[in-house]
């Protein structure tokens, strides 16, 4: 028995949640034969590294995150070596941020959000522009 890699079991999900056929998401992603979902799906076969856009595009997902994941679990080494790099682009709060609204998300893309929760976040991310409550720069 094949356990389901990360890769396999998120892939799995976001075709649950975005409801579309595995032909459709197979035609999107421009796969010929729409049996390499399933396999992929299935932990059977890895999804190719060229393919992620497009891939990330059709399961409505960032791509960023599925390239993370399918580096890790196909390529650890690699992944070992430019994981430090990526994070460093982003500054520790900015880092510290993503993190809490990737746990508020409860996913690593906004899609995920419900139309009430787009507008919560919003209304947030508004109240946050109120410059009178900025803090005062300490010297």
């Amino acid at each position: 028995m094949i356990d389901k890699s990360s890769v396999a079991a998120f892939v799995a999900e976001r075709i649950r949640l975005t409801g579309k056929a595995q032909t459709e998401i197979a035609f999107e992603a421009g796969f010929e034969k729409p049996n390499m979902i399933t396999m992929i799906k299935q932990g059977k076969t890895k999804l190719p590294l060229a393919k992620i856009g497009v891939m990330a595009k059709s399961l409505e997902t960032d791509p960023t995150h599925l390239l993370k994941l399918c580096l890790a679990e196909y390529q650890p080494e690699t992944w070992a070596a430019i994981s430090p790099y990526m994070e460093e682009m982003l500054t520790g709060d900015e880092l510290s941020l993503l993190r809490s609204l990737r746990t508020w998300v409860g996913a690593p893309y906004l899609v995920a959000l419900t139309e009430n929760q787009r507008n919560k976040l919003d209304g947030f991310m508004n109240s946050m522009k109120d410059t009178s409550n900025k803090p005062e720069a300490s010297h």
